[in-house]
């Protein structure tokens, strides 16, 4: 909690901090606004609240029961998952907003005196719009960024939005290499296939942030699990195209496997995976791929090499896990059991750039292999319930940015990027308190060029000049806060 610029009557910046434990380091991150600006901060500095930063349940400290201290897994199994649901989850902050009572403030500062406001992004963001719907009475406004608000099973659509911003000799020999695979373990020889095998699991032996560097031996691995060893550029790494943009998630990606050098290169049996990881990539690239100017095969090797050069680079920038052991169990229990938005492969999609052995089979088994008692299919119900790309909340400010793979699932969705979007339009003009904006419209922004949840935090080396997504986003949700905190009414005593 920061509460230095607090007076009385200002209002309270609720920032949830979605599916992942809050550190000490993270919350002095957050609130302590020593390297960054945070919205919840800025907003609290504005109105002279007070910012506070939110542990989902299950995630860091916030859990009641006992785990395995190797693995970071419920001891308790399904009996302490249960509880881990959408709705307790939201039915926590409605308690602690109604009675909140912090140490050195006499005044109420609960829901029923002081108007609550909800920050979040991405998961957050989705809820963030839920809750204007559940409690609007506890929740007087909402910014949801980056909000992936539609319930699915199952998306393609998210690398849509990838495959976009790759260079177009890049995704077609991303295409061909997978395809080639694909094709080869499905169809192929046995030798051959055998070959294919084993250099996918090389390639993740040698690639330090792969899920799969323990495995022994090829025959360790399902054909979806060599999926998922394929996808590590787009589906696992750590520096993703929705975090960081093309330039830094994909830009040395691409020039890799562009400039690879297939000179004296063999892959058989009995080779080591140096051979993989191992390349001068001194060759000009071509407009038209290295697929088309040498073979299908060639491509495949040049994006095994690529594919580990990317994890070296992932590993040395974050060598630590994203999650802690506790975390990394709890977040897939909300996949499984209601979440969904499971990213698959489009293999109809004629430059598809993902294994077709990553679908909804693939993620069911694997949902089943990491929880025996989950349902057979999560229950998305108990999220689509509120209204999904149609859901229309009052008070709520939407944004997004253009670069983000999960704008392909949030109210700002394009049929560029998702075929089967809704097309809503953005306006910008306040709606009046308590009512949605009029006719079909979202209230928000859409900010060109930016990714993931951009605009809930800025560096305060970067200079508030009016056009970043941090500003542009603050600007306008203060134009509506001054519309909409006006409505607040306190309870009767």
């Amino acid at each position: 909690m920061n509460d230095t610029f607090y007076q009385k009557g200002g209002p309270i910046f609720f920032y949830d901090g979605g599916e992942a434990g809050l550190s000490d380091g993270k919350a002095l991150g957050v609130l302590g606004g020593i390297t960054q600006l945070h919205a919840s901060v800025g907003l609290a500095r504005r109105y002279h609240g007070i910012a506070i930063l939110w542990e989902h349940r299950f995630y860091g400290e916030s859990l009641p029961f006992e785990i395995d201290n190797m693995t970071g897994k419920a001891l308790e199994g399904y009996e302490a998952y249960k509880y881990l649901t959408n709705e307790q989850a939201l039915e926590d902050t409605v308690y602690f907003a109604t009675h909140f009572q912090p140490p050195g403030h006499t005044e109420d500062l609960t829901a029923k005196s002081t108007p609550w406001i909800w920050i979040g992004g991405s998961y957050a963001g989705r809820r963030a719009a839920m809750i204007r719907q559940r409690n609007p009475d506890v929740f007087i406004a909402s910014w949801a960024s980056s909000a992936p608000v539609q319930s699915i099973l199952y998306s393609t659509a998210y690398f849509n939005a990838v495959q976009e911003v790759m260079p177009r000799n890049c995704s077609a020999d991303v295409h061909t290499a997978v395809s080639y695979a694909d094709r080869v373990l499905a169809h192929g020889s046995e030798a051959d296939a055998t070959v294919v095998k084993r250099a996918i699991f090389l390639s993740g032996m040698a690639n330090p942030a792969s899920n799969y560097a323990n495995t022994t031996a090829p025959d360790g691995l399902l054909y979806w699990q060599l999926g998922h060893v394929l996808a590590y550029p787009f589906f696992a790494s750590s520096v993703t195209v929705q975090s960081f943009g093309y330039t830094q998630a994909l830009g040395a990606f691409c020039d890799r496997l562009e400039m690879w050098n297939p000179s004296n290169f063999t892959f058989d049996m009995d080779s080591p995976s140096s051979v993989l990881v191992n390349n001068t990539d001194d060759l000009q690239p071509t407009i038209s791929g290295v697929a088309f100017t040498y073979s299908e095969e060639v491509a495949f090797y040049a994006y095994l090499h690529a594919s580990i050069q990317k994890g070296i680079s992932d590993h040395a920038f974050s060598p630590g896990s994203r999650r802690s052991a506790l975390d990394q169990w709890s977040w897939p229990w909300q996949l499984c059991s209601e979440v969904g938005q499971f990213e698959i492969s489009n293999a109809s999609y004629p430059t598809n750039i993902i294994s077709s052995f990553i679908n909804a089979s693939s993620s069911e088994a694997d949902c089943h292999a990491r929880f025996s008692y989950a349902p057979p299919k999560p229950d998305i119900g108990s999220l689509s319930k509120y209204g999904g790309w149609q859901m229309k909340p009052s008070n709520v400010m939407f944004t997004n940015g253009a670069m983000d793979p999960w704008r392909s699932l949030g109210v700002q969705a394009t049929t560029d990027i998702n075929p089967e979007a809704p097309n809503r339009p953005s306006t910008t003009q306040v709606p009046k308190c308590n009512e949605p904006p009029l006719k079909y419209h979202v209230f928000g922004q859409v900010y060109d060029n930016a990714v993931h949840c951009q605009d809930l935090s800025k560096p305060l080396s970067v200079p508030a000049n009016g056009t970043t997504p941090f500003d542009l986003g603050m600007a306008l949700f203060e134009k509506a806060l001054d519309a909409w905190l006006p409505c607040f009414q306190p309870a009767p005593a």
